[in-house]
């Protein structure tokens, strides 16, 4: 492709993507750029992570020549299972002082461009082309991806949570909304018995986590240490679950959790899998600290506010008996120990019918 064809193409992306806050439709938009503007067979972009044990990467989009494009769906997986260990290649880019990497392979060329700075990237786009391209197309690619980076960035800012980097209280809303048409959707797959077996008891679940006795962290070692609390329980939330779910600081010491097509069992399991990994872990000088969970199935027929309530519900049961327990709402309803509030409409005509009596 000639060089002037390609920038023309790379301001094109470059409306689009600045235009768009749906990280996956971005990532996705931007594969497919790069796959266009070197001409290439196969392009595909790793999310890309440092850890104490070695780099770990997760494809997130690729493009093939021919027009198929596609995101990565983590649904199925466990959260060990998304995140394997970088390949040789794409650590080599990752280090790369030019974030720029071309090898040799049988019938073409691969090249590797990082996304982000030396030694810890974001991401690395991996591009598979039968001829090398010329040296102004990489540095197309490459600027394209650093505006990407620079926009994820922004995105970023806006939407997460400044101490603990989770999603913050304005992403919720637009989030929930989200899970609650897959709850719809799943619901009327169901109806029209057009789920298998294995799919049958999958829904989709809010969760609201507690730290226990917070205050009584602040009080006794300072904001200081009470904030890097709330920064390992975050880290703690993001090992324990899966990317395509949604976690959340609603503020304070307050967490929520949005769980898609997990089985009642699973999501049972899950979440008390979590809340012992916060007992067990140790805090900086504070040591020893829990947290109660309190959970309900996201009811397409129901209000935002009434789920939320619901999980709150189960919660405060949870804190009011003990705490640092995984309590559901349907099942305490089952037992007895929550009564199901009446609607909103029977309250109020409840209220006219004592007014005029």
């Amino acid at each position: 492709m000639r060089t002037e064809v390609a920038l023309l193409r790379l301001l094109k992306k470059l409306q689009s993507l600045e235009a768009s806050r749906d990280r996956l439709a971005i990532a996705e938009s931007l594969v497919v750029a790069t796959l266009e503007i070197l001409d290439a067979r196969f392009a595909l972009l790793h999310v890309f992570r440092a850890t104490p044990s070695g780099y770990l990467t997760a494809p997130l989009a690729w493009a093939v020549a021919g027009g198929e494009s596609a995101t990565t769906n983590f649904d199925h997986l466990d959260v060990d299972e998304t995140h394997l260990a970088a390949e040789p290649l794409l650590e080599e880019c990752a280090l790369a002082p030019s974030g720029v990497t071309t090898h040799k392979e049988e019938g073409g060329f691969v090249l590797g461009f990082a996304v982000g700075p030396q030694g810890c990237p974001v991401a690395v786009a991996e591009v598979h082309c039968n001829e090398r391209p010329v040296d102004e197309l990489c540095a197309c690619v490459h600027e394209l991806l650093a505006i990407y980076a620079e926009h994820v960035g922004l995105l970023d800012y806006a939407e997460l949570d400044t101490l603990t980097r989770l999603n913050n209280r304005k992403t919720f809303d637009e989030n929930f909304d989200r899970f609650i048409d897959l709850a719809q959707q799943a619901a009327h797959r169901r109806e029209e018995h057009q789920t298998s077996e294995h799919e049958e008891d999958r829904h989709c679940w809010l969760a609201v986590v507690d730290i226990d006795k917070f205050k009584r962290i602040n009080d006794s070692f300072g904001h200081l240490f009470g904030d890097e609390v709330l920064i390992r329980v975050a880290d703690l939330l993001r090992k324990s679950f899966r990317g395509s779910d949604k976690l959340f600081r609603f503020g304070g010491e307050e967490f929520v959790i949005l769980l898609r097509h997990v089985s009642a069992t699973n999501t049972a399991h899950i979440l008390e899998r979590f809340r012992e990994t916060v007992e067990k872990h140790e805090f900086p000088q504070v040591g020893q600290v829990t947290c109660s969970v309190g959970y309900a199935r996201i009811d397409p027929t129901l209000s935002p506010a009434e789920i939320l309530g619901h999980a709150d519900d189960a919660l405060y049961y949870g804190k009011e008996n003990g705490r640092n327990q995984v309590q559901q709402f349907e099942e305490l309803l089952k037992l007895g120990a929550l009564k199901q509030a009446p609607a909103p409409m029977l309250d109020l005509q409840a209220d006219i019918d004592e007014l005029f009596k």
